[in-house]
This record gives C-alpha cells, sequence and structure tokens, in this order.
C-alpha cells in the first residue's frame, strides 16, 4: 500500500504513473462488479486515495478563502489527484470504444480477465490480516452476496431518494468489491439518472451530485479513520468485499427461468463452463478463459513490482537531490 504523505508532490515519472493508473481505474467502472476502489487496491494508492477525498474539509476552504492557493494544494494532495482525475477521465472516455465493446462480444474472456485482477488483489492483501481476522472477511464476502440476492426497487424515485441514492452510490464505489452502477441499480435510480444525464435535466443532476459529494465527505472520513484505527479489521472487510464481487463477475451464467410474457429477461444463476456450454448449447471457452485468469494475475503482480520499482527509484532520486 502507499504510505506516501497526503503533502509530497510528484516528480514527472511518478505524475505519469498516477495518470496511468487513474485510466485503468476509469476503464474498470465500466465493468460490472468492478469498482474504481478495486483498481486503486491493486495500484497501491488505496489509502492515499481516501486520505486526498477526506482533505477536502473546513481546513481547506479556511485556506482557500485566505488565498494561501499553494498550502490548500498541498492539503489536499492536488498533486496526486490532479493526474489521477485526468487518467479517470481519460479511461471513461476509452471504456466507451473498448471494454464496452469487448463485454458485449466477449464478454467471458473480460470476465476471465477481471477474474485474474480479483485474485491477484486478494494475493496482494494477505500479509494485511491473519487468520483470526477470518470473520471479518466472511462479513464482507456476506454483505456482497446479501446484495445480490436484494430485488432492484421499482417505485419512482423522489428527490430525497436521488440524493440518498447519490451518497449511497459513491460510498459503494469507494469501497473495493462494490459496483455504485449496481447499487444505483438496486435504489432504482439508474435508468432515472441515465435518462437525467442523456436530457441534461439539470434539477436531477444536481440533486444526485450534492448527494455524491455529502456521500463522498462523511464516508471517506470514516473509512480514513477505520484504516486508522482498525487496519487489519478494515482490510479484512475490504478482503472480503473482494471476494465476494467474483459472483458479479462470474462470466458463465444459466437462466433460471425463461423470459416472462411481458418480455422481461430471464434471471440468471451462475454455472460451472460445463453446464454453461450443454444449457446454451455454446462453447464455453474454458480453456482461453483460464488464459485470461492467468493474464490478469499475471498483469496486477508485473505491474505491482514495476510501480515498486518507480516509487524506489523516485524516493532514491529526491534523496540525492538533497
Amino acid at each position: 500500500m502507499d504510505k506516501s504523505s497526503a503533502q509530497e508532490g510528484l516528480d514527472n515519472l511518478q505524475r505519469a504513473t498516477v495518470f496511468a493508473k487513474g485510466v485503468v481505474m476509469g476503464v474498470s467502472d465500466s465493468v460490472p462488479g468492478v469498482s474504481g476502489g478495486t483498481i486503486a487496491l491493486i495500484a497501491g494508492i488505496y489509502e492515499r486515495l481516501i486520505r486526498a477525498i477526506s482533505a477536502f474539509d473546513l481546513m481547506a476552504l479556511q485556506l482557500l478563502f485566505r488565498r494561501e492557493l499553494a498550502q490548500a494544494w498541498r492539503h489536499i494532495d492536488g498533486a496526486f489527484l490532479l493526474p489521477l482525475a485526468l487518467g479517470m477521465g481519460c479511461g471513461l472516455l476509452l471504456s466507451a470504444n473498448t471494454v464496452l465493446y469487448a463485454l458485449e462480444h466477449a464478454p467471458i474472456f473480460v470476465g476471465s480477465f477481471f477474474i485474474g485482477l480479483v485474485l491477484a488483489a486478494m494475493l496482494l492483501l494477505r500479509g494485511e490480516f491473519t487468520f483470526r481476522h477470518s470473520p471479518y472477511l466472511l462479513l464482507g464476502a456476506g454483505l456482497v452476496a446479501a446484495l445480490g440476492w436484494l430485488q432492484p426497487s421499482t417505485e419512482p424515485v423522489s428527490s430525497l431518494g436521488l440524493f440518498v441514492a447519490g451518497a449511497v452510490a459513491i460510498s459503494a464505489m469507494l469501497l473495493p468489491g462494490l459496483s455504485g452502477a449496481f447499487i444505483l441499480i438496486l435504489l432504482g435510480a439508474y435508468e432515472t439518472m441515465l435518462t437525467a444525464l442523456v436530457t441534461v435535466d439539470i434539477s436531477r443532476i444536481a440533486i444526485f451530485s450534492a448527494g455524491c459529494l455529502v456521500g463522498l465527505m462523511v464516508f471517506s472520513r470514516l473509512l480514513r479513520g477505520l484504516l486508522s484505527r482498525f487496519h487489519s479489521e478494515a482490510y479484512s472487510v475490504i478482503g472480503g468485499l473482494l471476494l465476494g464481487s467474483l459472483a458479479s463477475i462470474w462470466p458463465w451464467r444459466v437462466p433460471v427461468s425463461l423470459a416472462g410474457a411481458d418480455g422481461d429477461d430471464p434471471m440468471m444463476r451462475l454455472a460451472l463452463p460445463s453446464e454453461y456450454a450443454a444449457s446454451l448449447g455454446v462453447e464455453a471457452h474454458t480453456w482461453i478463459a483460464l488464459g485470461f485468469v492467468g493474464a490478469g494475475l499475471a498483469v496486477v503482480l508485473g505491474l505491482n513490482r514495476l510501480f515498486i520499482s518507480i516509487n524506489a527509484a523516485s524516493a532514491s532520486s529526491s534523496a540525492q537531490q538533497k
């Protein structure tokens, strides 16, 4: 995990690295069951991200009002957040032409690759908790499983409901293993917000954005406190969330029942590749999928080593300059 101080600046190599991590975070947000928090955890910037977000506080406002812009920039770790945000924006644009196309035409391979990413994240987390923290691990996995059994709300979303949906969804996005889009679907606000964005409904967008802002400020502080005071327990819950998210990205699913007369899509359940192939009469691509799982593992573990080397080289360079 990145232990860098929130007051540190970045050299050009580090800025490029943070930007690249932001790109991957932005791309991942378009994949059901995968959150930017998962990628931040894999990339080793999770705790720094939480610290930076929680730094948007009264002190930051006071510095702005006193026009002490340089100190305000350092207080919120702007040198880190700016390249990360730019990277996430580029990643979201990139996903519209790549990941979303791949999800439509090769969902098994995309799902398998992200299973490899999650498994790699679990490997990287293995030193953060011990066997005695297993109940927390099960708690995290059970939370994700319970969410999967909930039925999406069909009630019209009020202004208050939209505000709450924004606060809850953005909070979920900060947690590895939880998808903000999935939370919006459960709360019945996904289509409402999609329509609001397409039609540029300023009032609904503003209410939802206000909820996101409040959720971000409150939950980032809660997370920061938990990571500080209950480090191993918090990471155990996060590990459980990641473990539970494997069901969300599992690519082999078979219908439980046929579509209803009203044209609704059939309910789907998880299945083994062999059952998937027999039930749907299609190729499960099991061996190729395993290759993509391996590729996901290799990419994460390889990048983790690369990022550690970059950070070590930058730290050495900074020490020599001093």
